[in-house]
């Protein structure tokens, strides 16, 4: 066998033979020589105009935003899961992250982001079929991804760790290192960080819900209201749950999370010139309802068996009820009671002393008034504010006072003359 054949590639049949290479065409007389560096054009290319500083964000929003028949036709329901069925994965693969959270003393704005990227992941693969990735590794991956993009890291050991925990169903767990689960899990989450990554183009950067719901309750003077701001946080809580995030974006949902929280409580927010709460706050009618419909259908199936739901039978998010927490003219009664004494109008207690002649301001004014002194009774009666008729029921007693002293005089007087008349004859 000649050497050429030695080193022939296998996977080229014995008939195949290289090209041959003309000796000719390798002549630098017959071959131009391109220059060292290619020379700019004569006139350069416009530059594209400057991106606003809101298109990023537009874009990236309207990448992560999807209709609701976009959503129940998801990769994993084209997989062959039910709609049903893909939620309740969603909402254990969520609540996963959640215990993990506990375990690792995460803040709840990484845990919601993690929440987030889970969400999201699941808009470009299936949880089943040939392609499907099981929910708890993805899980746990998110909040692995979360800790680094919101900056509050923890070692890689300590997720691992605690992943496994909340894997095994058991917070006391010890887990080796050098165990086949905390290889396994550590493997899983290293090997679809770099998947995730690439399916979510990079784009880890969030708008937190709960920062909305802060800057709304500040905005709406609300953040000392303890009882409304606790049922917001819990309704934002469930709401990572649920596809909300795919729905809407982050101030839709803090605004639906305070019309929740009014409506349970039964409270009502005051309107500032005639404008809604709601509108005050950016947010949305058919949002509010859409919002607060996608947390009752969570609570309706309750895909994680809880027993303690303490929001179970909330309150819809209907035209009605909306308006129900709408206090019209942005007055509290407390306001309206403070303006009665400036121009407003009076209660009738105030009503009748002024009627009465009571009121100290009348009073004050017609006895500083020079007509009062000059024209007698008559003035004080004209001034208006001091009632008629309790002067001239003063004027009546003084009157039959004075008739009775003049009756009383002229029968004296007729005594007397009766008396002198006798002693004369």
């Amino acid at each position: 066998m000649s050497s050429t054949a030695v080193h022939a590639p296998h996977h080229l049949p014995t008939s195949y033979h290289p090209p041959t290479i003309s000796t000719t065409s390798r002549s630098s007389a017959s071959r131009p020589i391109p220059p060292a560096a290619p020379s700019p054009p004569p006139h350069p290319s416009p530059s594209p105009p400057p991106l606003t500083a809101s298109t990023p964000t537009t874009m990236a929003n309207a990448q992560w935003l999807f209709s609701a028949s976009e959503i129940a036709n998801s990769p994993s329901v084209a997989a062959g899961l039910t709609p049903a069925e893909e939620r309740a994965r969603r909402a254990k693969g969520v609540n996963f992250i959640v215990q993990a959270g506990m375990l690792l003393k995460v803040p709840q704005v990484t845990l919601g982001s993690a929440a987030v990227f889970f969400q999201r992941f699941y808009m470009r693969v299936g949880m089943v079929g040939e392609r499907g990735v099981h929910h708890y590794n993805i899980a746990a991956t998110s909040l692995f991804l979360a800790t680094k993009a919101e900056e509050n890291c923890r070692k890689t050991k300590e997720i691992v760790i605690a992943v496994a925990k909340v894997a095994q169903k058991n917070a006391n767990l010890v887990i080796d290192e050098q165990s086949k689960e905390f290889w396994r899990w550590k493997d899983s989450i290293l090997l679809y960080e770099e998947t995730m990554l690439e399916l979510l183009t990079f784009d880890v950067v969030l708008e937190s819900p709960y920062s909305h719901l802060q800057s709304i309750l500040q905005q709406l003077g609300l953040e000392h209201d303890k009882a409304l701001r606790n049922i917001a946080w819990a309704f934002l809580n469930d709401s990572q749950m649920t596809t909300m995030c795919l729905r809407m974006g982050p101030r839709d949902v803090a605004v639906a999370a305070v019309y929740f929280a009014a409506r349970y409580n039964g409270e009502k927010i005051p309107d500032e010139g005639g404008r809604p709460w709601w509108v005050r706050a950016g947010g949305d009618e058919e949002r509010i309802g859409e919002a607060v419909a996608v947390v009752q259908e969570f609570y309706a199936e309750n895909p994680l068996g809880r027993t303690d739901l303490p929001l179970e039978g909330s309150p819809g998010g209907s035209a009605g009820e909306l308006e129900a927490t709408r206090e019209r003219g942005g007055e509290s009664p407390e306001s309206v009671k403070e303006q009665g004494g400036e121009g407003g109008e009076r209660s009738p207690t105030e009503r009748t002393g002024a009627e009465a002649g009571d009121d100290d301001a009348v009073l004050k004014r017609v006895a500083n008034d020079p007509a009062t002194h000059e024209r007698g009774d008559e003035a004080v009666t004209s001034i208006e504010g001091v009632p008629p008729k309790r002067k001239e029921s003063l004027v009546d007693v003084d009157t039959g006072e004075r008739d009775s002293k003049r009756i009383k005089s002229g029968d004296k007087d007729e005594r007397e003359e009766s008396e002198e008349g006798e002693v004369e004859e």
